[in-house]
């Protein structure tokens, strides 16, 4: 049986075949194009089978060079993803991550204790203020916005919904919320942080905003889901950071429309392999998590690199 390739070898041709492009994954390796092509040589005379053949932009698979690289790469995945695991057991590996506040108290906080078991040593931050990944000594966090943060891979976690939702109290309390035209007869609960929230969503009910019986307007969008709990009035939320409430009452959805939201929600950390690979088993479990909900499926926009804006990333 013929021995193995060395593991430099194995992770060339790997990255090789993400870039189809020498010069490309010789940047992403922090090697020259010429030993890519001479480590790649290696492989093929040692398989006697071509693995590549060159095309006018760069490299295309031969069918022996996409069966072996879909195997190679799903074992290196796995090898980084189990290496990681174990090294995050130790003090030095601790993973530093910030939230968003409502992300953290009604979609993390949920599932702390699935952390704490996989996860000993990741320690959870919350801020409301804008974040600076090297200022503020983080590994990563959970973002808000358009993915558009500069010098930062962000990998898309899941799209925002919007749905309007109140108690079970103030639905009944005055008439019938059958329709948009009824919020008229109630206060409407917005957040100081999310001022466009009730526009997005009556353009998704095709109607003018609603003005309602009142207006309060609150800190954060942790307080208005606190507000709608406790019959103040009708807001309009992430159906994903009511979940809980939803399922014990607390709150029931107003009217049947939904929005999408002006963003998504991200995991933002600073390029490099490094990086990379001290998020990567975090990163794992929070998709994986997501997958399970119901509602919009997650879109395939993994590591998008931003371009443009300050390099702080804004909280809601």
């Amino acid at each position: 049986m013929q021995a193995l390739p060395s593991f430099n070898h194995l992770r060339s041709f790997q990255v090789i075949g993400h870039h189809l492009n020498l010069v490309h994954a010789a940047r992403e390796l922090h090697l020259s194009a010429s030993t890519l092509s001479y480590q790649l040589g290696i492989l093929e005379e040692r398989l006697d089978v071509r693995l590549f053949v060159r095309t006018g932009r760069g490299l295309a698979f031969t069918d022996a060079g996409r069966e072996l690289h879909g195997e190679v790469d799903r074992c290196l995945q796995q090898l980084r993803t189990a290496w990681q695991r174990v090294a995050m057991r130790g003090e030095s590996s601790r993973l530093i991550v910030n939230s968003l506040p409502t992300f953290a108290m009604h979609w993390l906080l949920p599932r702390l204790a699935a952390v704490q078991e996989r996860f000993a040593n990741v320690e959870i931050r919350v801020s409301i203020s804008a974040v600076d990944l090297a200022r503020d000594a983080l590994d990563c966090a959970i973002a808000y916005g358009d993915g558009n943060w500069p010098d930062v891979r962000c990998d898309f976690l899941r799209a925002e919904s919007l749905i309007a939702v109140c108690s079970a109290a103030t639905f009944t309390a005055k008439g019938p919320l059958a329709n948009v035209p009824d919020l008229a007869h109630h206060t409407l609960l917005s957040a100081k942080t999310r001022p466009d929230d009730w526009a997005l969503w009556a353009e998704a009910a095709h109607s003018p905003v609603p003005t309602g019986e009142g207006q309060l307007i609150l800190a954060s969008r942790i307080m208005v889901i606190q507000a709608a709990c406790e019959s103040l009035g009708v807001a309009v939320v992430d159906p994903a950071m009511v979940r809980a409430e939803l399922s014990a009452g607390r709150l029931v959805q107003a009217l049947p429309q939904v929005a999408r939201g002006k963003g998504a929600y991200y995991l933002v950390y600073p390029e490099g392999e490094e990086a990379l690979a001290k998020v990567e088993a975090f990163r794992g479990w929070l998709l994986a998590e997501l997958a399970k909900e119901e509602g919009p499926k997650v879109e395939d926009r993994h590591s998008r690199l931003g371009s443009v804006g300050p390099n702080r990333l804004d909280s809601q």
